[in-house]
């Protein structure tokens, strides 16, 4: 018997690929950010839904500096 709120291997499956294209997309300089260093980010987890539609991102800054600047420039182009 399966929990409710466990992720099946589908929903494993296809946030590990977001999460590489997430980390592919900062390490080529896509994400703008004219004050940053975003090389230093780090994708930790994506989790998503049960019907894959929404995706739900974990990231965080290196030493944890600068955590809402970091979120402000992610926020901000999160449509790109």
């Amino acid at each position: 018997m399966i929990a409710n709120n466990m992720s099946s291997q589908r929903q494993i499956r296809f946030g590990e690929v977001i999460r590489s294209i997430i980390s592919k997309t900062i390490t080529k300089d896509y994400v703008f950010s004219a004050n940053n260093n975003l090389s230093t980010v780090t994708v930790t987890f994506v989790k998503m839904s049960k019907d894959l539609k929404i995706a739900s991102a974990y990231i965080m800054p290196i030493g944890g500096h600068a955590k809402e600047e970091v979120l402000n420039i992610f926020n901000e182009n999160r449509y790109l």
